[in-house]
């Protein structure tokens, strides 16, 4: 490998897993020096991707890492600021900052610390009812396959019709594959994305009981599409309410809960100006930190509403925080609905469009606990295997090829389309360089 393309220096990282890793090493490049190394081979594979640093795989002991943090960092607004383009180098806190000047935005996560994956991925997050996934402004998309071969491609004018010539049906195919298993097939180096007005946002965090928990889901349910609840669970319950300032009923709506809640620890609601202000999701759910050193891993499941359902898995819920191994282990929710629900399912890899929750658990452990991995990896398993029965889908927001659930979870994310993926992966990453669908 040329010297000139590896980083000798270890970058630091958000996941403390990976931060912790023992790389092969580092490689920062642009694209057609990229597309070169591949054609001369890198060894050992899967070649891992860096672009936020919060993945617990953007690093890991014995393999190579692409660190597109320094590389591709360019942030181009159009003239009339309806369009943006991002190197994905850069984390969401530092698009919202440079389209803030510009009285723009796109719809972020609950955190602002990721990167780009975020929005291949998908993009879930506290406005994905209101303006759709993150996933779903993308209009353009340039970087290097697997095989080497560099793309720029643009969004299909008419989705509807990838029917057509065969010319057609490929690039429809290779579109819809890189919109939510991008990590399979490709490095993407640039995102063009829509953007919107920047409008501020109305948000309630308060720590809740279990009832008020389920009355809370129940409203949401019946909620209009300016309004979305998030939940975590640990030591106590947060509710994390964003609704549109700018929308009176969604307004209303959430006044109404927080009457018919009563008291509520901790109970504060506030105006900001965007998500780039959006106060911590999280916080309220735990009175003190979990101490030391910790790894993690984390499942996010995709599912219908839960309705009559709701006690069951609240029951369900319960009893997992009890057995919990370690302080840091979590069970989180977002709400989804909406216009993340009216993208047709042949468009994108984010086949769920039918979910209406997205609830994640997350495994804590101490680093170096060989034992304590083992605890919270299987009880991570079992909480998923519980979780399955009321949300069938996943949300592929971290990929696990290193772990036993990597089959199951493709299977679960891609269902009926991970076939046509395979195929592309066949022709676009033969070698496999990238991680294994």
């Amino acid at each position: 490998m040329h010297e000139s393309h590896i980083v000798t220096k270890h970058p630091a990282l958000w996941n403390p897993m990976a931060d912790d890793s023992h790389p092969a090493g580092w490689i920062s490049t642009d694209a057609i020096s990229l597309s070169n190394l591949i054609r001369q081979g890198i060894q050992p594979t899967p070649l891992l991707v860096c672009a936020g640093g919060t993945s617990s795989r953007c690093a890991a002991d014995g393999l190579w890492t692409l660190d597109l943090r320094a590389r591709h960092r360019q942030l181009i607004i159009s003239e009339v600021g309806d369009e943006v383009e991002i190197g994905t180098g850069l984390t969401m806190a530092e698009v919202l900052k440079g389209l803030q000047a510009h009285g723009r935005s796109i719809p972020v996560g609950l955190s602002t610390v990721p990167g780009c994956g975020f929005v291949l991925t998908g993009g879930v997050g506290p406005l994905s009812r209101l303006q759709g996934l993150a996933m779903d402004h993308i209009v353009g998309l340039r970087g290097v396959w697997g095989n080497g071969n560099i793309f720029d491609l643009s969004a299909p004018a008419n989705p509807a019709a990838s029917t057509g010539t065969t010319f057609n049906k490929e690039s429809h195919q290779q579109w819809k594959g890189l919109l939510g298993a991008a990590p399979f097939l490709a490095v993407v180096t640039a995102i063009r994305l829509r953007t919107q007005k920047l409008t501020p946002l109305m948000i309630w965090r308060a720590v809740c009981s279990v009832q008020q928990l389920e009355i809370a889901i129940e409203a949401a349910e019946q909620w209009t599409h300016s309004a979305s609840l998030q939940w975590a669970w640990n030591e106590r319950i947060e509710l994390f309410i964003a609704c549109s300032a700018d929308d009176p009923a969604a307004m209303a709506a959430v006044q109404s809960l927080k009457t018919l809640l009563g008291h509520c620890a901790e109970s504060s609601m506030t105006i900001v100006p965007g998500q780039h202000a959006q106060p911590p999701f999280g916080a309220l759910a735990t009175s003190t930190a979990a101490k030391g050193h910790n790894h993690s891993e984390v499942i996010s499941r995709l599912g219908p509403a839960w309705g009559q359902r709701l006690p069951s898995l609240l029951k369900d819920l319960n009893q997992l925080i009890r057995e919990r191994p370690h302080p840091g282990c979590q069970i989180s929710a977002q709400q989804l609905g909406g216009m993340s629900s009216q993208v047709p399912v042949s468009r994108t890899s984010f086949i769920h469009r039918d979910a209406i929750w997205k609830p994640w658990i997350n495994a804590v452990w101490n680093a170096n606990d060989a034992e304590g991995r083992e605890r919270s990896l299987d009880w991570l398993f079992h909480a998923n295997s519980i979780l399955t029965n009321y949300c069938p889908g996943v949300h592929l927001a971290q990929i696990h090829p290193h772990l036993s659930c990597h089959k199951a979870e493709l299977c679960d994310a891609f269902q009926d389309w991970l076939p046509v993926l395979n195929q592309l992966k066949s022709h676009h990453d033969p070698y496999g360089l990238l991680p294994p669908l």
